[in-house]
């Protein structure tokens, strides 16, 4: 009878376990936006990588493994999680031994196919058009603010942020193609014609203006799909205090030890604020934008992930908060 009882508490226990590893991710869309600005960047660096610029290709492939990975990870099961860190592994691998493209490609189509499972676990949500529309909606607007920073006057000023808007777009395509049968007539022929312009925008270089107004129609037919709107963008003011709540709730998770939950913070400091404030801080004080930049977006990280004492970590933090009141005055907030 003991035996049948811890039988069936095991196997209780195992169903448990199972079940939280399946469980939904906290924010599908953001889960959904998130993988497939993974694979855009892959995209770009394939692109190069069969155009032979290597140092392009390496630049564009450490961005999932180093910088987005870790804004995902707590919603990947245990099994993709590893599945993950393997592909980043392999890709790497490839990349430093100047494999022919067709290998970087082999090893970039089993990254995909992970994605494509990470995304599986999001059950029927992934197919519903209003979820889809939300996703196609979070892309755009990652296009549009690589955009800003990469093209100025019909000229491209940073290659990898207009590569990177490049590819978001034709992944934004990608969703809509594959949802655009469930949304209504009006809806699709209009966000069809929207994501049409901001790709030629961006093809021809054109002006920034004109692809926010594309992307401004895609997310308002979007939106009449999904049924929710997406914020309007927020100042500076708000972005500089999200990163201070962020940056504090780095410091106390970390003394609690909950090292990836600091980690997390630190990674939506720097990609869901400090990166829309790079391009007004840059125009002031260069110098300052790019201490930050590296501060928030590696330098802490590092720090943390050599395992200091919380007072080293606290400390490291205030020093890019002090830094970050420099720029909130020099933007005037």
């Amino acid at each position: 009878m003991r035996a049948m009882i811890r039988r069936a508490s095991l196997a209780l226990l195992g169903l448990a376990l199972t079940s939280a590893a399946l469980a939904a991710p906290k924010d599908p869309v953001k889960f959904a936006v998130t993988l497939e600005q993974m694979r855009g960047h892959y995209d770009a660096s394939l692109l190069n990588y069969r155009n032979g610029d290597l140092a392009m290709a390496t630049k564009h492939a450490k961005h999932p493994a180093n910088e987005l990975y870790a804004a995902i990870r707590g919603d990947l099961t245990p099994g993709l999680q590893q599945k993950f860190l393997a592909d980043y592994a392999r890709i790497n691998q490839t990349l430093a031994a100047k494999k022919p493209s067709a290998e970087y490609q082999r090893v970039m189509n089993t990254f995909y196919a992970d994605v494509d499972a990470a995304l599986a676990t999001l059950g029927s949500t992934r197919t519903d058009p209003k979820f889809a529309a939300q996703v196609i909606a979070g892309i755009l607007e990652n296009a549009e603010h690589e955009y800003e920073e990469g093209v100025q006057g019909g000229k491209v000023t940073n290659l990898a942020e207009y590569q990177d808007a490049m590819f978001y777009v034709a992944r934004a395509r990608g969703w809509f193609d594959r949802n655009a049968a469930r949304f209504p007539q009006h809806q699709r022929e209009e966000t069809a014609a929207a994501l049409k312009a901001a790709a030629a925008v961006i093809a021809r270089k054109g002006d920034v203006k004109a692809l926010e107004q594309a992307v401004d129609q895609a997310k308002e037919e979007l939106a009449e799909v999904s049924g929710v709107r997406r914020a309007a963008a927020s100042g500076n003011a708000t972005y500089f205090t999200n990163i201070d709540r962020l940056l504090a709730a780095a410091k106390s998770r970390y003394a609690g030890g909950m090292g990836d939950d600091a980690e997390e913070a630190l990674i939506n400091a720097y990609l869901e604020n400090f990166e829309y404030l790079e391009s007004p801080l840059a125009k002031k004080d260069q110098a300052l934008e790019t201490k930050l930049e590296k501060t928030l977006r590696e330098d802490l990280r590092a720090l943390l992930k050599s395992k200091p004492s919380p007072q080293k970590f606290s400390a490291a933090v205030d020093a890019a908060l002090a830094d970050l009141n420099k720029a909130r005055a020099l933007l005037g907030e």
